[in-house]
């Protein structure tokens, strides 16, 4: 997505709700009508928006053409850029694609060994467990080694200039795997908000994370986007999100949607993305006996990734690295 700075900010506008060049022109009064217009039309002609009218057009989004556009670190790391709220017309558009679209679109060149007969071996486990504990936990800072993480995971063998804090947040990580394998059901076909919540509990034990759905707002680190605050429709949301999800039925795109929209609603006070995270690793090991760890990517490629998808919609850094993981 090769945006200019006024082009981009005139799509995260309409991204927010506004439809004419009138309303984008009221929130961007140091820019000149005419470049607002012509921001449009470069926008239309890219498939990004769709055109209604003529002399006073109106713009919609095309949500098709959006979710796979790569998004410039230009324009992610531009502290300037429009604040950017929760995109309700993304979340309905999703909501009513037909399932066979919602396969098509998420799972785009896609490959992966089909699922056997057999679970994966307590050898295949362990190692995913120790990977993704680590993995997961250091990108939310903690400083747990690879090494210290299997000690502690295989041995029992707390680090010992290690908090806590940390030690509990591994811990946790490997509860969540385990409560995985005994109940594999559960994220086979229809998951339910009440095992979302299970997760995000065992996710957040002893480390002062409230469980339940949130009652204040949270802010997100590096980021111009603003969730929700409104208790209500964040579990009206979240309901909406698992239905999505449930609809698809390629394991993979289950997998995304999980990864990506559990974090882009924060639902929960924290841990948001590591929920997301389990609960993406939750589907692959009931469905394909597989899981990821996150291991082959770095933090500011997985930064940038949410952050596409946060402020624009583009759900392709994160499906990039899904399926790098999964190669």
């Amino acid at each position: 997505m090769n945006l200019s700075k006024s082009t981009s900010y005139t799509l995260l506008h309409i991204l927010n709700g506004c439809s004419t060049a009138t309303e984008v022109g009221e929130l961007m009064q140091n820019t000149d009508i005419r470049s607002i217009q012509r921001a449009l039309v470069r926008l239309t002609e890219l498939g990004l928006l769709k055109r209604d009218g003529t002399n006073n057009p109106s713009y919609s989004v095309n949500y098709p053409a959006l979710i796979s556009s790569r998004v410039a670190d230009k324009l992610l790391e531009d502290e300037n850029r429009p604040t950017t709220t929760l995109h309700h017309e993304f979340l309905s558009w999703l909501g009513e694609l037909p399932v066979d679209q919602i396969d098509k679109l998420f799972g785009k060149d896609i490959k992966y060994n089909t699922a056997s007969n057999e679970k994966m071996s307590a050898k295949d486990l362990e190692h995913l467990t120790v990977e993704l504990s680590w993995k997961s936990s250091a990108l939310e800072g903690n400083t747990y080694t690879l090494l210290d993480t299997q000690l502690l995971l295989v041995e029992g063998i707390k680090a010992k200039n290690k908090t806590e804090f940390e030690t509990q947040m591994i811990l946790n990580h490997k509860d969540v795997v385990a409560f995985v394998i005994e109940n594999t059901d559960l994220f086979t076909h229809n998951i339910s908000f009440s095992s979302v919540e299970e997760i995000h509990r065992i996710i957040g034990k002893n480390l002062g994370i409230e469980t339940g759905i949130r009652k204040k707002l949270v802010k997100i680190s590096a980021s111009n986007y603003e969730p929700l605050n409104n208790p209500h429709q964040l579990m009206e949301s979240m309901e909406n999100i698992l239905s999505v999800i449930n609809r698809a039925d390629d394991p993979f795109v289950k997998a995304l949607l999980a990864l990506t929209l559990v974090p882009y609603l924060q639902a929960y006070e924290d841990g948001n993305k590591r929920t997301g995270r389990m609960l993406a690793n939750a589907i692959l090991i009931s469905t394909i006996n597989k899981g990821f760890s996150l291991r082959k990517t770095d933090a500011r490629q997985l930064a940038l990734a949410y952050l596409s998808f946060y402020e624009f919609n583009s759900i392709l850094g994160l499906s990039d690295i899904l399926k790098t993981e999964l190669s």
